[in-house]
């Protein structure tokens, strides 16, 4: 979690670590990431870096979070089929032309099996796990091979379609 010293820092500086750390986290998977590169980038202390996130991890959840504030639209209310895979194809295309583009594919490609596993509410109806998990499976697929982008995400409504029509 992102420590009090950074978010007291003047809007500059925070935009300046911020940037930094995207461009560490769009070239390099956590794994191979380094706080000096990012400290240089960002023109800050190493120490100062450690004054404001606990860790790498620390530092890359931030940024993920705050990249997906930017990107995703919050579900609102009861929604279909058809309001999921618009969501969902909405959010490819958003994240495509985004500036958080490479940071989401190498997230998908190798960071997320790095992360600390984040498991939705236990409490969560079946239909609506389902459905979060194709949507977000169609995500990372598009992401990955945006070539065949339009298919996944033609599945994912074709799959959603079929789910929600069992659920009437």
């Amino acid at each position: 979690m992102v420590k009090a010293t950074f978010e007291n820092l003047s809007k500059d500086k925070q935009d300046r670590v911020t940037a930094a750390l995207l461009k560490e986290f769009s070239a390099h998977t956590l794994s191979s990431a380094q706080v000096a590169r990012i400290v240089k980038e960002a023109g800050i202390a190493r120490g100062a870096f450690y004054k404001y996130f606990e860790d790498l991890t620390d530092a890359y959840q931030y940024l993920f979070k705050l990249a997906m504030r930017d990107l995703h639209t919050g579900l609102t209310g009861r929604m279909g089929a058809d309001e999921l895979y618009q969501m969902t194809k909405d959010f490819v295309t958003k994240a495509t032309g985004s500036q958080y583009y490479d940071l989401i594919r190498l997230h998908y490609a190798a960071n997320e099996a790095l992360l600390p596993s984040s498991r939705p509410n236990k409490q969560m109806p079946a239909c609506a796990w389902a459905a979060m998990a194709l949507s977000h499976e169609a995500i990372k697929e598009a992401l990955l091979d945006p070539d065949k982008a339009d298919f996944y995400l033609d599945r994912e409504h074709e799959a959603l379609e079929k789910l929600f029509s069992q659920h009437k």
